[in-house]
């Protein structure tokens, strides 16, 4: 019922003004001008620039009648289209606004004026599309010119890079006690970093690589300068002797292979807090000087108790020490 009560209230509003025009030509008034319905259907594209086109309303603005549409899906291509050809959209209505209980959410709108005819809005989306179409050309020229300065890259730099992976790995592997949990962690998603241009690794990997094995150098160094500028001199006339210097070092390995927590746990075995770090420092060390050697000396004899008497009495010259 609802839908023929339309109807008949349609066909009327057009109908019932012909009739009228009719009956007053018929008695000698002038002929009114016929008015023509709205459509319901569109003068603005329903279907552009990846938006469907909604009627929401007819409003009278200080600029004349409008009507109001709303714009709805994904509006990122609306957005670029916008941007791109901002003067002839916005001439033709296109702009964003608040409506329907959008929560203050801003949306794509067109106010379309009744009196400027379909040809505006349909030239505005073509101009549009060929703005879009444009860029799509010049977006896909910096890819290829990207990808082809990427490869080149690759080519000339690709094996220092491949360096830089391998020299993070070999510092994992050989000084993982002057590796950081924070470090070792980022070193880690590093090596698991997808290869870019022709398989290298990327040139923000290879460098942030470099970078951290670079800071654990340092680090290790900073140990090797406090120690030396340190020496306690009870021990410097046993550390000058070579074979001194060698038990000391075999000491300093042995501690140094009981240290696996890092000292992190208090549990009497390996290094304490306050030896851990220069322990694996002088651990690593091919050979101690007389300097290393007195610190070395004065480190194992904190943690003398856990060496075998032999080993004691190689270091320090005596079992009982």
């Amino acid at each position: 019922m609802l839908s023929l009560a339309l109807l008949i209230l349609t066909a009327a509003g057009v109908v019932l003004p012909i009739l009228a025009a009719a009956v007053a030509a018929s008695r000698g008034a002038s002929e009114p001008a016929v008015p023509v319905p709205t459509p319901l259907g569109a003068a603005i594209p329903l279907s552009a620039l990846g938006l469907t086109w909604r009627r929401l309303r007819d409003v009278r603005t200080g600029r004349g009648p409008r009507v109001l549409w709303l714009g709805e899906g994904d509006s990122t291509r609306y957005s670029r289209a916008f941007r791109l050809a901002k003067a002839p959209l916005y001439d033709a209505g296109y702009s964003w606004g608040t409506v329907e209980r959008s929560g203050g959410a801003v949306q794509p709108v067109c106010w379309e004026d009744p009196a400027q005819g379909d040809a505006v809005a349909v030239d505005a989306i073509a101009a549009a599309e060929a703005s879009l179409a444009e860029d799509d050309r010049r977006l896909a020229l910096e890819e290829q010119r990207r990808r082809q300065a990427e490869a080149l890259d690759a080519e000339l730099n690709g094996d220092a890079r491949r360096g830089d992976l391998e020299a993070l790995r070999q510092s994992l592997r050989l000084k993982a006690w002057a590796w950081s949990k924070r470090k070792r962690e980022v070193a880690e998603a590093l090596l698991r970093e997808p290869d870019g241009a022709n398989g290298a690794p990327k040139a923000a990997t290879a460098k942030l690589a470099r970078d951290l094995v670079a800071e654990v150098e340092a680090a290790i160094e900073a140990v090797r300068v406090r120690v030396a500028k340190d020496p306690a001199r009870d021990w410097l006339a046993r550390a000058e002797d070579p074979d001194v210097r060698m038990a000391v070092h075999y000491a300093v390995k042995l501690l140094t292979d009981m240290d696996r927590d890092m000292a992190s746990l208090d549990n009497g075995v390996g290094w304490g807090r306050s030896h851990t770090h220069a322990g694996h420092v002088l651990a690593s060390l091919p050979e101690l000087s007389v300097i290393e050697a007195t610190n070395a000396l004065a480190a194992v004899w904190r943690h003398r108790k856990q060496l075998r008497p032999e080993v004691r009495a190689r270091v320090f010259g005596s079992e009982q020490a």
